[in-house]
């Protein structure tokens, strides 16, 4: 009788202290995001699984980070549009083939600097109502917050989220304190996040978006933090405008606005706000299987 009392003393006590543990660990903030609110993010998935995040620009190419996709083969990656339930088939899913990956020239795997790539896919997306592209632009800084989208887990090295979930990030200018200066270039990287609320694992690649005339504007995508959750410093993001010309060498013109058919203008916009540092892009690579 003593031994079930002490093993039901211990058990209670266990119970107890696990709640206060994994409460202190998760982001906290987030919410689900619903059908359609976010039809231009994209779940990038390694060897089937949900592995990084990412965002149309055109039909035929994603954007997401180089950390993604670096050391990977395109047979490995596919890209699923329209997605919300990372175990359920969504409205207008459509899962595609990656042909080639475009990695930054000048990415470096270390420092995480110029983290940016771009996916080539096998067929066209097809756009409807819960999938489409979306422009990118210079971040307004006079906006205190951005609006971050993603899979990522839901607590320190915890697993990817089922649901697709948002977030409001504090624009901060807190990152030269806890990173080196050849981790974090304020020329070409955002610092957003806060000890409350930030990106996890999976996250990475997935947008950082404002609004820009009442229209989502990309401005930065996911690159890398020191962990997630309460007393963690502010995440890093790749800041997009810098890569205009890049981006734009690789993937061709992406279209003025957003369009519900599959017919894609020619013309070309280009980020209005002006950008820090931006880099002539070098020659156009031709069409393969994998650039790094």
């Amino acid at each position: 009788m003593e031994t079930m009392s002490l093993l039901l003393l211990c058990f209670i006590v266990g119970v107890k202290s696990v709640p206060i543990d994994f409460g202190n660990q998760r982001i906290m903030g987030g919410i689900q995001a619903s059908s359609g609110e976010f039809p231009y993010v994209v779940s990038v998935t390694y060897n089937d699984q949900h592995h990084c995040g990412g965002f149309i620009y055109n039909l035929q190419w994603v954007i997401t980070a180089a950390s993604c996709a670096y050391g990977k083969y395109p047979s490995e990656l596919k890209v699923t549009v329209g997605q919300l339930s990372l175990n359920n088939v969504d409205p207008g899913e459509e899962i595609i083939f990656v042909f080639s990956i475009r990695t930054h020239h000048a990415y470096d795997p270390v420092t995480k600097s110029n983290d940016i790539a771009m996916l080539e896919l096998a067929t066209p997306i097809t756009i409807g109502p819960n999938v489409n592209w979306v422009m990118y632009d210079e971040i307004d800084e006079s906006v205190p917050y951005g609006t971050f989208v993603g899979w990522g887990a839901t607590q320190n090295e915890g697993l990817p989220s089922l649901k697709l979930r948002k977030a409001n990030l504090a624009i901060s200018t807190n990152c030269p304190t806890y990173y080196p200066s050849n981790d974090f270039n304020y020329n070409t990287m955002i610092c957003a996040g806060d000890a409350n609320i930030g990106p996890c694992a999976y996250d990475e690649g997935s947008p950082l978006v404002q609004k820009i005339s009442n229209q989502d504007v990309v401005v930065g995508i996911m690159s890398k933090n020191q962990g997630c959750g309460p007393n963690f410093p502010p995440s890093v993001f790749t800041r997009l405008s810098v890569f205009y010309s890049w981006i734009q060498n690789q993937a061709g013109v992406q279209p003025t606005r957003p369009t519900t058919t599959a017919t894609v203008p020619t013309t070309i916009t280009a980020p209005t706000a002006p950008c820090f540092n931006c880099e002539t892009a070098p020659p156009v690579q031709q069409p393969g299987i994998l650039y790094q």
